[in-house]
């Protein structure tokens, strides 16, 4: 009998200690961020902005651009940039004849960074030797 509740004691210990290190995990991520926002008209924007995912602080990147007649070889790709340490996520790119949204969501940001979005919108293949480019404002997290 006293075997039995030692282990369930022990659960409980554990259990516990767990959902102490999730708070306490869960309150890492809720850093205060400034800046951010939104560049461009409607018809083509950059976003980066933070959002409460649980208890827990996203940086999520976004941009859009409606349909444009800029070529054969015209495309469009979004990068999602961590300036502090130069890291990008970089969309596939997609033809400018078809409008399209991208977002991509980071669920770790780290304190002190600096984050942006960045929209190409590229003419030739060449892969935006002269791109027109929308930049979000950036947001220290």
């Amino acid at each position: 009998m006293t075997l039995r509740i030692s282990k369930r004691v022990a659960a409980m210990a554990i259990t516990t200690t767990v959902a102490a290190s999730a708070t306490i995990a869960g309150a890492a991520g809720t850093a205060a961020a400034t800046g951010g926002g939104c560049t461009g008209p409607a018809s083509k924007y950059a976003c980066v902005r933070t959002v409460d995912n649980n208890g827990r602080t996203h940086v999520v990147f976004e941009a859009a651009f409606d349909p444009i007649n800029g070529g054969a070889d015209c495309h469009v790709r979004m990068t999602a940039w961590d300036d502090t340490d130069g890291w990008p996520w970089v969309s596939e790119p997609r033809p400018c004849d078809r409008g399209h949204k991208f977002t991509f969501d980071l669920p770790n940001p780290t304190p002190g960074h600096i984050y942006r979005t960045e929209l190409r919108i590229a003419p030739a293949r060449s892969d935006f030797e002269f791109p027109e480019i929308v930049t979000a404002p950036p947001l220290r997290y």
